[in-house]
C-alpha cells in the first residue's frame, strides 16, 4: 500500500463498513458468494482528472502512447475491504491477506481489464465490466467476470466497489464446445472435399494435360533447326503458368482438408467467394448451370476464418446444384448477389429450383433433417453454427412469385 494512503487507511475502512452498514452491505459482503472488493480508487481518480485537466478527449490513443499513464491508472486502486468469497476465490487465508494490496497483484500481467476499466471511466463511463485473467495468492490462473462501479460520491470520496464472478468452468465449457464445433466443421469439409472429388481431379488435370502437350510440342521444336528460343521460351513460361496453376489448385484443397483452430482475419467477402466458386466450378459446367455473380459493394470485408465462410458457401452452392440435378431442372440456374444492410453485408445464395415445402423450412437448419436423397444432414447445421460464431445469421425461404430457393447471410462489417 502506498505510504500516503496508510494514515488515512483505517478511517476508510471504518467509513466504508458505516456508510454500507445497512441491507446492501451486508448482502454484498457478509452473504454474497460473489467476490466483492471495496477499493480506493483515489489515486486512479487523481490520474483521470489529470486526463481531463490537459484537454485530452482520444482516451485510447493516449494511453497507448504514454503507457506511464496507463500504468498509473492500472495500479490506482487499493484493497479496502473484501468479502469472503473473494478470500476464497484468490486463495487467501483471511482478509488481511488482501486488504492493503493493490488490485493489479490480482490480474494477470497481460490482462487488459484494468487498463480498459480506466479509459471506459475516463471516457466518462459509469461502469466496467470485462472477462478477466485473475491471479490467485499462489501464483494459479483462473478466469472472471470483472466488475466495477463507483459509489455515487465516487468521485471526490474515491470509493468504489469491485466484484469477481469465477467463470473458470464457464469458459472450459464454451472451449470445448468451440473444439467440438471445429472438429465438426473439419469432418464436413472433408466429406465436402470428398463430393468434389471429381471437380477437384478434373481441375488438377486441365493444366497436367496443357503441361504434357506443351511439354511435346517443345521437344518437337527441339528436333528443328534453327531452334527457335523466343518460341521455347513462351512455351516454358506456359509450364511454369500451368504449374502455378495446378499449385493452387492443391494449396486450395489442403487448405480445405487441414484440420487447424479457428483463424478471424479482415477478409473480403468478395475474394472468399470467388474462391469458393472455384471449388464448385467444374460441378456447374457438368450440371449446365447458369450461373452469376454481382456484388453490390466489392470492397466490403468482415472480420472471419476465410476457410470456414468458404465452408459455408461451398456448402450452399452444392446445394443448389445437387437439387437442379435431382429435380432435373430444365434451365439450372444459381445466382450469389451481395448487398449492404446497415452495418452488415447480405450474400443470398438463390436458386430456380423446385424450392423448399412450408414445413421443410423450419427444420432445415436442425441436425439430420435432409430434403436430398443422399444428404446426411449435417452441412446446413454446420454453416449455421460456423455464421453464429461470427456473429451473424443464415435463413432459407422460398422465392416469392418465382421457382427456386433463396438462402441468405448476414454477417458483421468489419470496420477495423
Amino acid at each position: 500500500m502506498s505510504p500516503g494512503l496508510a494514515p488515512t487507511f483505517d478511517r476508510i475502512v471504518v467509513a466504508t463498513e458505516a456508510d454500507w452498514s445497512d441491507a446492501w452491505y451486508l448482502v454484498c459482503m457478509k452473504v454474497s458468494t460473489i467476490g466483492f472488493v471495496v477499493v480506493d480508487a483515489r489515486e486512479r481518480v487523481a490520474a483521470i482528472d489529470e486526463l481531463h485537466a490537459a484537454g485530452i478527449t482520444e482516451i485510447t490513443g493516449y494511453l497507448d502512447a504514454h503507457p506511464v499513464m496507463a500504468d498509473r491508472l492500472r495500479r490506482g486502486m487499493v484493497i479496502l475491504d473484501v468479502n469472503e468469497a473473494a478470500v476464497r476465490m484468490f486463495g487467501a487465508a483471511v482478509r488481511s491477506d488482501m486488504i492493503g494490496q493493490r488490485t493489479q497483484r490480482f490480474f494477470d500481467p497481460l490482462c487488459t481489464a484494468q487498463v480498459n476499466s480506466a479509459r471506459a471511466f475516463a471516457a466518462g463511463a459509469t461502469s466496467f465490466q470485462q472477462q478477466a485473467h485473475s491471479v490467485r495468492l499462489d501464483g494459479s490462473r483462473f478466469e472472471t467476470l470483472f466488475c466495477v462501479v463507483p459509489r455515487a460520491d465516487g468521485a471526490t470520496s474515491g470509493l468504489w466497489l469491485a466484484s469477481f464472478v469465477d467463470i473458470t468452468e464457464d469458459v472450459q465449457r464454451q472451449s470445448s464446445l468451440d473444439t467440438l464445433r471445429d472438429e465438426l466443421a473439419h469432418v464436413s469439409r472433408i466429406s465436402t472435399l470428398g463430393e468434389l472429388s471429381a471437380s477437384i481431379a478434373h481441375e488438377i488435370g486441365q493444366p497436367l494435360a496443357s503441361i504434357g502437350m506443351t511439354a511435346g510440342a517443345m521437344l518437337r521444336l527441339l528436333d528443328r533447326e534453327p531452334v527457335d528460343r523466343d518460341l521455347l521460351r513462351r512455351q516454358c513460361q506456359r509450364i511454369v503458368d500451368q504449374v502455378a496453376r495446378a499449385g493452387d489448385i492443391i494449396d486450395r484443397t489442403r487448405r480445405m482438408a487441414a484440420k487447424r483452430d479457428s483463424v478471424q482475419v479482415s477478409v473480403s467477402v468478395a475474394e472468399v467467394l470467388a474462391e469458393s466458386v472455384q471449388f464448385v466450378l467444374h460441378d456447374l459446367n457438368r450440371t449446365n448451370v447458369t450461373f452469376s455473380i454481382v456484388c453490390g459493394d466489392p470492397s466490403a470485408t468482415v472480420f472471419a476464418d476465410r476457410v470456414q465462410l468458404q465452408q459455408v458457401f461451398v456448402n450452399l452452392l452444392m446445394n443448389a446444384i445437387q437439387i437442379h440435378r435431382e429435380a432435373r431442372t430444365p434451365r439450372p440456374e444459381i445466382m450469389i448477389e451481395t448487398f449492404r444492410r446497415d452495418d452488415s453485408v447480405v450474400i443470398d445464395v438463390v436458386d430456380n429450383g423446385p424450392g423448399l415445402a412450408h414445413e421443410a423450412i423450419d427444420r432445415l437448419f436442425d441436425g439430420f433433417f435432409t430434403t436430398r436423397a443422399e444428404g446426411l444432414g449435417l452441412g446446413l447445421r454446420i454453416c449455421r453454427t460456423i455464421v453464429a460464431a461470427h456473429g451473424g445469421s443464415i435463413e432459407a425461404q422460398t422465392r416469392h412469385g418465382e421457382p427456386g430457393a433463396r438462402f441468405s447471410v448476414c454477417l458483421p462489417l468489419d470496420r477495423a
